[in-house]
């Protein structure tokens, strides 16, 4: 998101100076200025997996289009995959690597499929719905495995928070750091306020445990005693 809100905004300008249209276009300069802000925004998040994840889909998606070629969406996947690992091999043993990239793998899958229907608010509703569950759905087995437990009201909360914190709360963040006025950030509070009262409601719903694997017993060394 914010590589798109950074890439639009150069491109915009770029376009309103000739010299500078005439010697690149705009919309590479805005590809360009796109992945500089996800790398920046990359290492404020701490460069963990699902960042890295993003930020070299995104790389692979701007070098592809800067060089004229079109490239599924499933090999931009597979490209990320391998750099991450190649980065850090030791990152599949991290839980976040499984969730990240079994769930953007399963949004690609299920989106790939809608591609060409319908746009009305029907079907928005339907492929929203389609989404939260083909998400849900795939990190159920790495959540199972990793806690042994699965909160029943997930999808909800997924549903409710992921929109309010990318589109409403993030954005009036970011807007804040820009702007210095103070409403702006208090505003980004009330609503990120609301959302975890929703959230802690969320937070009583039962649990589904899964029964863990026993872990193996040993027996205790022999220290030379009868």
């Amino acid at each position: 998101m914010v590589a798109a809100m950074l890439g639009w905004l150069v491109s915009f300008g770029w376009r309103r100076v000739p010299a500078l249209a005439l010697r690149w276009p705009a919309q590479k300069a805005g590809l360009a200025a796109g992945i500089v802000a996800a790398l920046i925004y990359s290492l404020l998040a701490g460069f963990a997996v699902p960042a890295q994840r993003t930020l070299y889909m995104l790389m692979v998606a701007a070098a592809a289009m800067l060089s004229g070629r079109i490239v599924a969406a499933s090999r931009i996947l597979a490209l990320a995959l391998l750099v991450v690992l190649i980065w850090d091999p030791w990152s599949v043993l991290a839980a976040g690597f499984w969730l990240s990239f079994g769930a953007v793998g399963a949004l690609l899958y299920v989106g790939s499929a809608r591609v060409g229907e319908a746009v009305g608010w029907r079907d928005k509703l339907h492929g929203w719905g389609v989404v939260q569950w083909a998400a849900t759905l795939a990190s159920l087995p790495i959540l199972l495995l990793v806690f042994q437990q699965f909160s029943l009201v997930s999808p909800l909360a997924n549903a409710v928070a992921i929109p309010v914190v990318s589109f409403i709360v993030t954005p009036l963040a970011l807007l804040g750091a820009l702007i210095p006025w103070w409403p702006i950030l208090a505003l980004a509070h009330r609503v990120l306020a609301w959302l975890m009262l929703f959230l802690d409601y969320c937070a009583t719903w039962p649990v589904w445990v899964a029964p863990a694997v026993p872990k193996r017993v040993t027996m205790p060394e022999w220290n030379g005693y009868a």
